[in-house]
């Protein structure tokens, strides 16, 4: 099978949905489907890294959005390009991950002649531009063939403003051990208990609780450390800096952008991995990675990470933007070796729902289901086959029939 998928997002800038793409890419070519990514990129060797990439879209805008920063591709000179694409490769399938976000995605999608397959990751409350363009995007998403959600979340958002059908398939993890993880990273190899926090300095992603967490955890636990690793600036890292200063914590690094490598270790050998989102995540990818890792997961006890794991099982839960509720279940994850056991062992099998190995099938059902329904689609369009009125006889009754 041929087939596209298709990201917004600036490639291979860290993300959510980026991890998404690269790792079912993966997935589906080891099991020899001619697989292509589609996505902007503010690096120029990126076909050269990464020779499954197509580029599309070179001057990357960095949007604020759902208090988060959306790094896309705003040109509106992208047409001939994706044209070209799609005339040489002639996908089978073409997977749009956020099949509305501009301006790449929905541009894709108007184009392509393919199976149209089409999965939404994003969670929030509402958004006044889906209320306001309601008819051009529903016009728009017509064009899909299948739709899939990543968690309840997601669909409770896309489906207030679409409803529609949509097929849920969590997020994926890499659940195969990989030896060079059990390298310690040279920041974690004197012993001393680590809490590690990975992700973008954004509000949302709760770092400020974390750190107001740690100075009631030192009370407790000590020596004690915080890591600090994401693609992140200098400057981005000074304000958490000075708060971690101000508070007396002694032991914080920012270590910034991590390889692949390094991400694997540093989940290996931390203490605890602690995710304090205020809220509007959608699943949560980094909880699987780090439960895959056989480390102890403390998170905010938001909807999102409802549906990666269950407290006092599969990790803790604390209550969200609670310093006092984070800190008390960093310390039962450090200090309570039965807590520890428990968590560490529910992680893992949680982990395992959620593995490639499930999920890559699920998604491979959709497209076939897809391009079975385009296929019907189009031989029912030739002229003469749409059947005449009550030609069936009733036996395919629509919705209103009981």
């Amino acid at each position: 099978m041929k087939i596209a998928l298709v990201s917004p997002y600036d490639f291979p800038y860290p993300g959510g949905v980026t991890e998404h793409v690269r790792n079912l890419a993966r997935c589906l070519s080891d099991v020899g489907h001619h697989v292509r990514i589609i996505a902007p990129s503010s690096r120029d060797d990126v076909e050269v890294v990464h020779p499954e990439v197509y580029r599309v879209g070179s001057h990357i805008t960095s949007v604020h959005a759902n208090q988060s920063v959306a790094r896309l591709t705003l040109s509106l000179t992208l047409r001939g390009r994706i044209t070209q694409i799609l005339d040489h490769e002639r996908f089978d399938v073409v997977h749009l991950h956020e099949p509305l976000v501009p301006v790449l995605a929905p541009l894709v999608l108007r184009e392509s002649r393919a199976a149209n397959v089409g999965t939404f990751h994003c969670a929030r409350d509402r958004y006044v531009g889906y209320a306001l363009g309601r008819q051009v995007f529903r016009a728009l998403l017509s064009r899909l063939d299948a739709r899939i959600t990543v968690s309840a979340e997601a669909h409770r958002f896309i489906n207030s403003y679409f409803p529609h059908q949509y097929s849920p398939i969590p997020n994926g993890v890499e659940t195969d051990h990989d030896p060079i993880s059990d390298v310690c990273p040279e920041v974690m190899q004197d012993g001393t208990p680590t809490v590690l926090f990975l992700g973008r300095l954004e509000r949302r992603k709760g770092l400020t609780v974390l750190i107001e967490a740690m100075n009631l955890v030192a009370a407790r636990v000590s020596p004690i450390r915080l890591v600090v690793a994401g693609p992140f600036s200098e400057f981005a890292a000074g304000p958490f800096r000075e708060l971690s200063h101000r508070l007396g914590l002694k032991d914080v690094v920012f270590v910034g952008q991590v390889s692949d490598t390094l991400r694997k270790q540093l989940y290996r050998h931390a203490t605890v991995f602690c995710a304090p989102s205020t809220g509007r995540e959608s699943q949560g990818i980094v909880l699987l990675e780090a439960m895959a890792a056989g480390t102890p997961v403390v998170a905010s006890d938001i909807p999102g990470y409802r549906t990666a794991l269950v407290h006092g099982e599969s990790g803790l839960l604390a209550v969200a933007q609670d310093a006092v509720s984070l800190a008390h279940c960093i310390v039962q994850a450090i200090g309570d070796e039965r807590v520890r056991r428990t968590v560490i062992a529910g992680g893992l099998i949680a982990a395992s729902r959620f593995s490639w190995k499930v999920i890559a099938p699920k998604i491979l059902t959709i497209y076939e289901t897809a391009i079975q329904s385009r296929t019907s689609t189009r031989f029912f369009s030739m002229p003469g086959m749409l059947p005449e009125a009550g030609r069936f006889n009733g036996r395919f009754a629509g919705p209103a029939a009981s």
